[in-house]
């Protein structure tokens, strides 16, 4: 089965390649973009190391070409393109690509994503007002594909500040402020992202899927990147942090960035013990998030990602000053779980071997592998392990979704 799998998938590469030698000027068909993304998303099922890099930056050129040939307004079938796009961006950006350049593609798309006028439903909307629209949908991005580009900057950025730290890149500290500020814009937009079930969100006639798991893979996913944002830039819970929220308003606000980005008790690694216990707290929120969907559900398929992060997080609690209030985010206020990490990771291997059964596929292994290898090192006290580190030193990306 495996060898006709890669011979079909050689048949349809070279496919692609056929037609896009016979591209004229600028227009690009839905079918060549569709197939494009089909192909780069399903790379690591016939590899698990597959990253499909080559499909990536082939198809932001496509894009590009395809977005050009538009009106305003895209068509239910252009719409889905985009969203499986934008999906496949998202949890690419994670493992492959040049950081920086993946997150400057992304902040383009996200602006043209905006500034288009979508139909969500396969009748020709374009003569109904906008609040009255049905919305349908997207079986990759649900409600919302601002959240998973929003997300994929997440994975850009962070890929780009471990690789500064991986290869000892010593940049001025403009440029980590620059960095900085470029996280703390993505944090606002995950922050204001507050998707709740409206009237005319419809059905998707999947009697494995209903709207609310779909809006609730979309929440896990919002909180899943704002965990993996804080994971890798911790100054930005400083503001929030008793004790240091007052230095933070102290500090003129063109000084505060390189201020953080010198001050020796958070470094990129390192977190109070309050802001420790709280990225636990939100790990195991996503899980209870998750927790609430049945196993059933069509949604699994692209739960990879976020399970992932907060899987990562299972770890003991720091011990912190009784005297001292609990760190809480005025943005994410959480419930205290009383989950042990010994749960959370029982729950997470039933969940991964349960979904890897019904599925088939390495990447679920790969994920099983990643967090095994992220426990063992937190349990022989070598402290706080990094997945994005981690699967980068030992060869372990794949797209997680």
């Amino acid at each position: 089965m495996r060898p006709k799998a890669l011979i079909l998938q050689s048949e349809a590469f070279s496919a692609v390649r056929a037609e896009i030698a016979t591209i004229h000027g600028s227009i690009v068909s839905d079918e060549l973009m569709l197939t494009c993304i089909i192909a780069g998303l399903t790379s690591s099922w016939y590899d698990v190391n597959d990253l499909g890099l080559s499909h990536v930056l082939g198809s932001q050129v496509l894009l590009s070409l395809w977005l050009a040939s538009k009106t305003n307004h895209l068509k239910y079938q252009q719409t889905f393109i985009l969203g499986a796009y934008v999906y496949w961006l998202a949890i690419s950006a994670f493992v492959t690509g040049d950081p920086k350049s993946s997150f400057h593609f992304q902040e383009a798309l996200q602006s043209s994503v905006g500034s288009l006028e979508m139909s969500h439903d396969i009748l020709d909307d374009s003569d109904i007002p906008e609040t009255h629209r049905k919305v349908f949908p997207h079986p990759l991005t649900g409600f919302s594909m601002q959240t998973f580009i929003s997300v994929g900057k997440v994975g850009s950025l962070c890929r780009l500040a471990h690789s500064e730290v991986v290869y000892n890149i010593q940049q001025s500290a403009n440029h980590q402020a620059i960095l900085e500020q470029r996280a703390r814009s993505v944090e606002m937009e995950l922050l204001g992202m507050f998707q709740t079930r409206q009237h005319n969100f419809q059905d998707p006639q999947d009697s494995q899927t209903t709207i609310d798991e779909i809006l609730t893979v979309g929440e896990a996913y919002r909180c899943a990147g704002l965990l993996q944002l804080y994971t890798a830039f911790p100054h930005l819970l400083q503001p929030h942090t008793p004790g240091l929220a007052a230095i933070h308003n102290e500090i003129p606000e063109e000084d505060l960035l390189f201020d953080l980005n010198t001050r020796e008790t958070t470094s990129h690694k390192e977190f109070t013990p309050l802001q420790h216990n709280w990225l636990r707290r939100l790990a195991f929120h996503i899980l209870s998030i998750l927790e609430t969907i049945p196993a059933t559900s069509g949604t699994r398929v692209i739960q990879g990602l976020p399970v992932l992060i907060a899987a990562t997080w299972f770890v003991d609690p720091v011990q912190d000053d009784p005297h001292q209030a609990p760190f809480e985010h005025p943005g994410l206020p959480l419930r205290a779980s009383s989950k042990s990490k010994e749960d959370g990771r029982g729950l997470v291997r039933n969940g991964l071997r349960m979904h890897e059964k019904y599925v088939g596929l390495q990447q679920v292994s790969r994920i099983i592998e990643i967090v095994e290898e992220v426990w063992r090192s937190d349990d022989e006290g070598k402290g706080k392990c990094d997945w994005i580190v981690l699967v980068a030193s030992k060869g372990l990306q794949t797209l997680y979704g």
